[in-house]
């Protein structure tokens, strides 16, 4: 017996194309405090997901790759 799966076409789209650099600014989706900013300095890839920043009004912290969003 064949199963038949039907799959969207958005499927197949790419996550998303923008790629996070050292040394680079970026928005965070949401700030890590309430004092701190909403971008941080992106310092180094700490791993596959995970990099260390500098977030003015708070300091040194580790950012999932889903909190950073490309600045404007």
């Amino acid at each position: 017996m064949a199963v038949s799966i039907a799959v969207s076409s958005n499927a197949a789209a790419p996550i998303e194309s923008f790629i996070p650099k050292a040394h680079e600014w970026v928005k965070l989706r949401n700030p890590i405090s309430e004092y701190s900013a909403d971008e941080a300095l992106l310092l180094c890839e700490a791993s596959e997901d995970c990099w260390v920043a500098w977030v003015p009004g708070y300091g040194e912290a580790r950012l999932n790759r889903q909190q950073l969003l490309q600045p404007e």
